[in-house]
């Protein structure tokens, strides 16, 4: 019987896998950096990612058949302010997971990002090469090739994700529709483009791969090439929201302390090959989708 495990449980994405699990009647349960309790009818344990003691003995207590791994140290300024704390959760938990699931032939998919890529080219294929410019993106760069060294493995590198807090937990997104729903100006960028996605589109997809036969490498991101500006107009238009509260701006002119790509666009052609039954809203669909009251 299948049995899946879903780190992250408490973040942005992992109560969407665990929804998505639950809704097709598959046993899960679930790793938190910080909660316990219960998640949409899966059990979920506080478990550090960067103490491989606490994931070898939490491992070994479940002896999941899946494991679905979506917990990272994710913000760039945390993984910027502490390299060797990202690099212990984002690579060498994922080695430690690799290696508990490959002596126990448990199937391992291991959630990436297109911020392994420098953001010179845009529209990154599966076969492009890596050049990440932030700690973040170094660290998961690092972590995907624990799991690309063995073949049942999977690493989908995913583009932003959209759409609100399961948990009702602050967002930017969450922030976004608060601000333009409130009248408030909201700044975004015109010149940093990406491949957004929702999160309920990229938890399906994940279950399915998971459920899949498939190993190796796939890019996972929306049908539309957009800027953080574009996704702002189309939100706007979407809550009836003044477009005059949007305000554009430049990378340049918005100084960071962590270097930021210009262009991660997604190429996704591979995964839509074998997955083509899979929905794949565009930003605007996902709106029209999303329950936004």
């Amino acid at each position: 019987m299948t049995r899946v495990l879903v780190t992250g449980a408490s973040g942005q994405l992992g109560p969407y896998l665990l929804r998505e699990l639950q809704q097709r009647g598959l046993p899960a349960l679930g790793w938190s950096g910080h909660f316990q309790g219960e998640l949409f009818g899966a059990p979920i344990e506080a478990v550090p990612l960067d103490s491989p003691t606490a994931i070898l003995e939490a491992f070994e207590r479940v002896l999941p058949t899946l494991v679905l791994h979506a917990g990272a140290l994710s913000r760039i300024a945390d993984c910027q302010r502490d390299p060797a704390r990202a690099f212990a959760i984002n690579s060498n938990a994922v080695a430690t997971l690799a290696a508990l699931t490959r002596f126990y032939q448990s199937r391992l998919v291991h959630l990436s990002t297109d911020l392994v890529f420098d953001g010179e080219k845009g529209n990154y294929c599966e076969a492009d090469a890596l050049n990440p410019l932030s700690i973040y993106g170094k660290s998961k760069a690092e972590g995907e090739q624990a799991i690309l060294r063995w073949t049942r493995g999977v690493v989908v590198r995913v583009s932003l994700m959209v759409g609100p807090h399961l948990l009702g937990c602050p967002s930017f997104f969450g922030d976004q529709l608060d601000r333009l729903r409130n009248g408030h100006p909201l700044t975004l960028f015109t010149d940093e483009w990406r491949t957004p996605l929702s999160f309920a589109t990229a938890a399906r997809a994940l279950v399915e791969i998971g459920l899949s036969d498939f190993s190796g490498l796939l890019h996972l991101g929306g049908p539309e090439r957009l800027s953080r500006y574009e996704m702002g107009q189309q939100l706007a238009t979407h809550l009836g929201a003044n477009p005059a509260l949007l305000v554009p701006t430049r990378r340049a002119d918005a100084p960071a302390p962590e270097p930021r790509p210009r262009d991660t666009s997604l190429n996704s052609a591979r995964w839509r090959d074998l997955f083509p039954s899979l929905p794949w809203p565009t930003f605007t669909d996902f709106l029209r989708e999303m329950e936004l009251e």
